[in-house]
């Protein structure tokens, strides 16, 4: 090809590829933010909410509780960005508590492209960020949720990108100060786990450029006690109003829960065989390029760029953590996959150069999958479940006419397929938010009900007293609609039961318990009803207080006692 032909094709290829980005760039919001409070809270979400809304109400930031019992399960550090959240809107709500989710997302793709330009260049650092907000289980799944997980997976993913940077250019005290302050964050997210991904990343980072010295180095010695002693900044205090000897107990008790020792030898064997399939399918499509390492001479391949090879061991090096702990959910592994992606669009790129067999068909396959849904789109009004969505069949037209628009590109413009691609992919959650999230909403018979209960029980309550009896079950979703309809903390009650206050209570954890019932509080797993009324006769001793206690299940540690 002729000099001068290349360069106004380059010249060409740059301003297309500038809208292109701007394109993604606008898709991102409405992708994200689109009935993003629509949806009832599940559990796990209504245990963060309500721990930040106690937090809020009673002013109390250090010790973290549920329904006034100290929480113990997770540090404080997600309930305190919920409680800003909730402070700045005003309100505690589903859309409040579920947008420091998508900051963090956003956060975490603008790290990804951060730390990949350097090493991949413009274009595919800008995939490798879309990758990461893309994949299936975030894109439909965890990127809708107020929970810990992607906030604390862009921490952690941030840790191995300085541990990487700072590391191969022997900067260790950048290197080890940095991740360890951010362990301290992570820590205060989640706990345990925390120290898990900081030592194995050091491990990968310190093998990776044969500087295993540096670990008995007061760079290294140094950060860590440094670690420790920010970290005895909030637990010192905390230790006056909680014993800590019960606190790390219970994070041990969280952090081992899911592992080979807690869940049992064949359990462990099964999951083990299926985890790499399973995982593989929750991160679709960007773990098709999975084809690619498979190959012979992948690895080789992949050390022609020694970021992307180091992502690889990164992942491989952390991956075991979860791959040999049974009853993993795919939100645990979040952190982990980007660094996959990284070495599979490098390979990928390299792939595309040669114009390999394998790139060639695995485009035209993903064309065609896309071109099917494309011409789908239209006719999603079709579905009676769409009635409910208003300008349905415009909303569907414009949709199908821009994933058409899309397609019609990635055939044309083969170089930037892969932009393409994830601009398809930002539609299809556009769609998802238009016509699934509204119709799971009004369908979910069981949610409403819990919403609908809680809030019957306290109108029903009026100017009376209202609390919870001793460890009676309270499913954290049941819990934060109540608390929020309230208006205040609905206490455990574990004595000097007054004969006016109202009581929710567990028949089935205390059979012999006598409530005179005025109402009932509905609750979505168990299917069942507790009666809410004044106390007939009390039943002090349940079914089994020596049980490990479930969430929504209380301490019995009132904070103050």
């Amino acid at each position: 090809m002729p000099v001068a032909f290349r360069a106004v094709g380059l010249v060409y290829l740059r301003p297309v590829r500038k809208w292109l980005y701007i394109v993604a760039a606008l898709l991102l919001l409405p992708a994200l933010l689109i009935n993003l409070g629509r949806v009832v809270f599940i559990d796990d979400e209504g245990i963060r909410a309500l721990v930040a809304l106690e937090m809020l109400w009673t002013g109390n930031f250090l010790v973290p509780t549920m329904h006034g019992d100290i929480y113990l399960n997770k540090p404080p550090l997600w309930n305190w960005i919920l409680a800003a959240s909730f402070a700045l809107h005003g309100e505690g709500s589903e859309w409040a508590a579920r947008l420091p989710t998508v900051i963090s997302l956003l956060g975490f793709g603008i790290t990804t492209y951060l730390f990949s330009r350097r090493h991949f260049g413009s274009y595919l650092a800008a995939v490798h960020a879309l990758t990461v907000i893309t994949c299936g289980r975030m894109l439909f799944w965890d990127s809708m949720l107020a929970l810990i997980d992607v906030c604390f997976s862009w921490l952690v993913y941030t840790q191995i990108m300085l541990l990487y940077y700072f590391g191969r250019r022997g900067r260790w005290w950048e290197a080890f100060g940095w991740t360890y302050l951010l362990t301290v964050a992570t820590f205060l997210l989640k706990g345990l786990p925390a120290v898990v991904f900081q030592g194995l990343s050091i491990f990968a980072i310190l093998g990776w450029t044969r500087s295993w010295k540096q670990l008995l180095r007061p760079a290294h010695l140094l950060t860590g006690l440094g670690c420790l002693g920010l970290l005895a900044l909030y637990y010192v205090p905390y230790s006056e109003a909680v014993d800590l000897e019960r606190v790390a107990r219970r994070l041990f008790v969280e952090s081992g829960k899911r592992t080979a020792v807690a869940r049992g030898l064949w359990e462990t064997v099964r999951h083990v065989f299926a985890f790499p399939f399973e995982m593989s399918y929750h991160f679709l499509p960007w773990t098709l390029l999975l084809v690619y390492l498979l190959r012979r001479g992948g690895w080789a391949s992949l050390r022609t760029n020694d970021f992307a090879a180091f992502c690889l061991v990164a992942f491989l090096v952390n991956v075991p953590v979860y791959w040999l702990s049974p009853n993993v959910y795919p939100r645990y592994l979040l952190m982990l996959f980007p660094l996959l992606f990284a070495s599979l669009l490098w390979l990928h790129h390299l792939h595309v150069l040669d114009r390999s067999p394998t790139y060639v068909y695995l485009r035209r396959g993903l064309l065609m999958v896309m071109t099917v849904v494309a011409v789908a789109i239209p006719f999603v009004p079709l579905v009676p479940q769409t009635a409910i969505v208003e300008a349905a069949w415009l909303k569907s037209t414009v949709l199908g006419a821009a994933a058409g628009a899309t397609i019609l590109a990635g055939w044309r413009r083969e170089k930037d397929f892969l932009l393409l691609f994830c601009i398809f992919l930002l539609l299809l959650r556009v769609g998802f938010n238009l016509f699934v999230l509204p119709p799971r909403a009004a369908e979910d018979e069981r949610g409403i009900a819990v919403r609908q209960s809680a809030e019957r029980v306290v109108r029903t309550a009026g100017d009376s007293a209202l609390g919870i009896y001793r460890f009676s079950l309270i499913e954290p979703a049941s819990g934060w609609y109540l608390t929020r309809a309230r208006g205040a903390v609905v206490p455990r009650v574990y004595a000097d039961y007054a004969p006016e206050m109202l009581y929710i209570g567990s028949p089935f954890q205390y059979p012999g318990l006598r409530i005179e019932a005025v109402d009932s509080l509905y609750l979505r797993h168990l299917r069942a009803r507790y009666p809410v009324g004044r106390l007939l006769e009390a039943a002090d001793l349940p079914a089994d207080e020596t049980e490990e206690l479930r969430d929504g299940m209380g301490t019995g540690m009132p904070v103050g006692d």
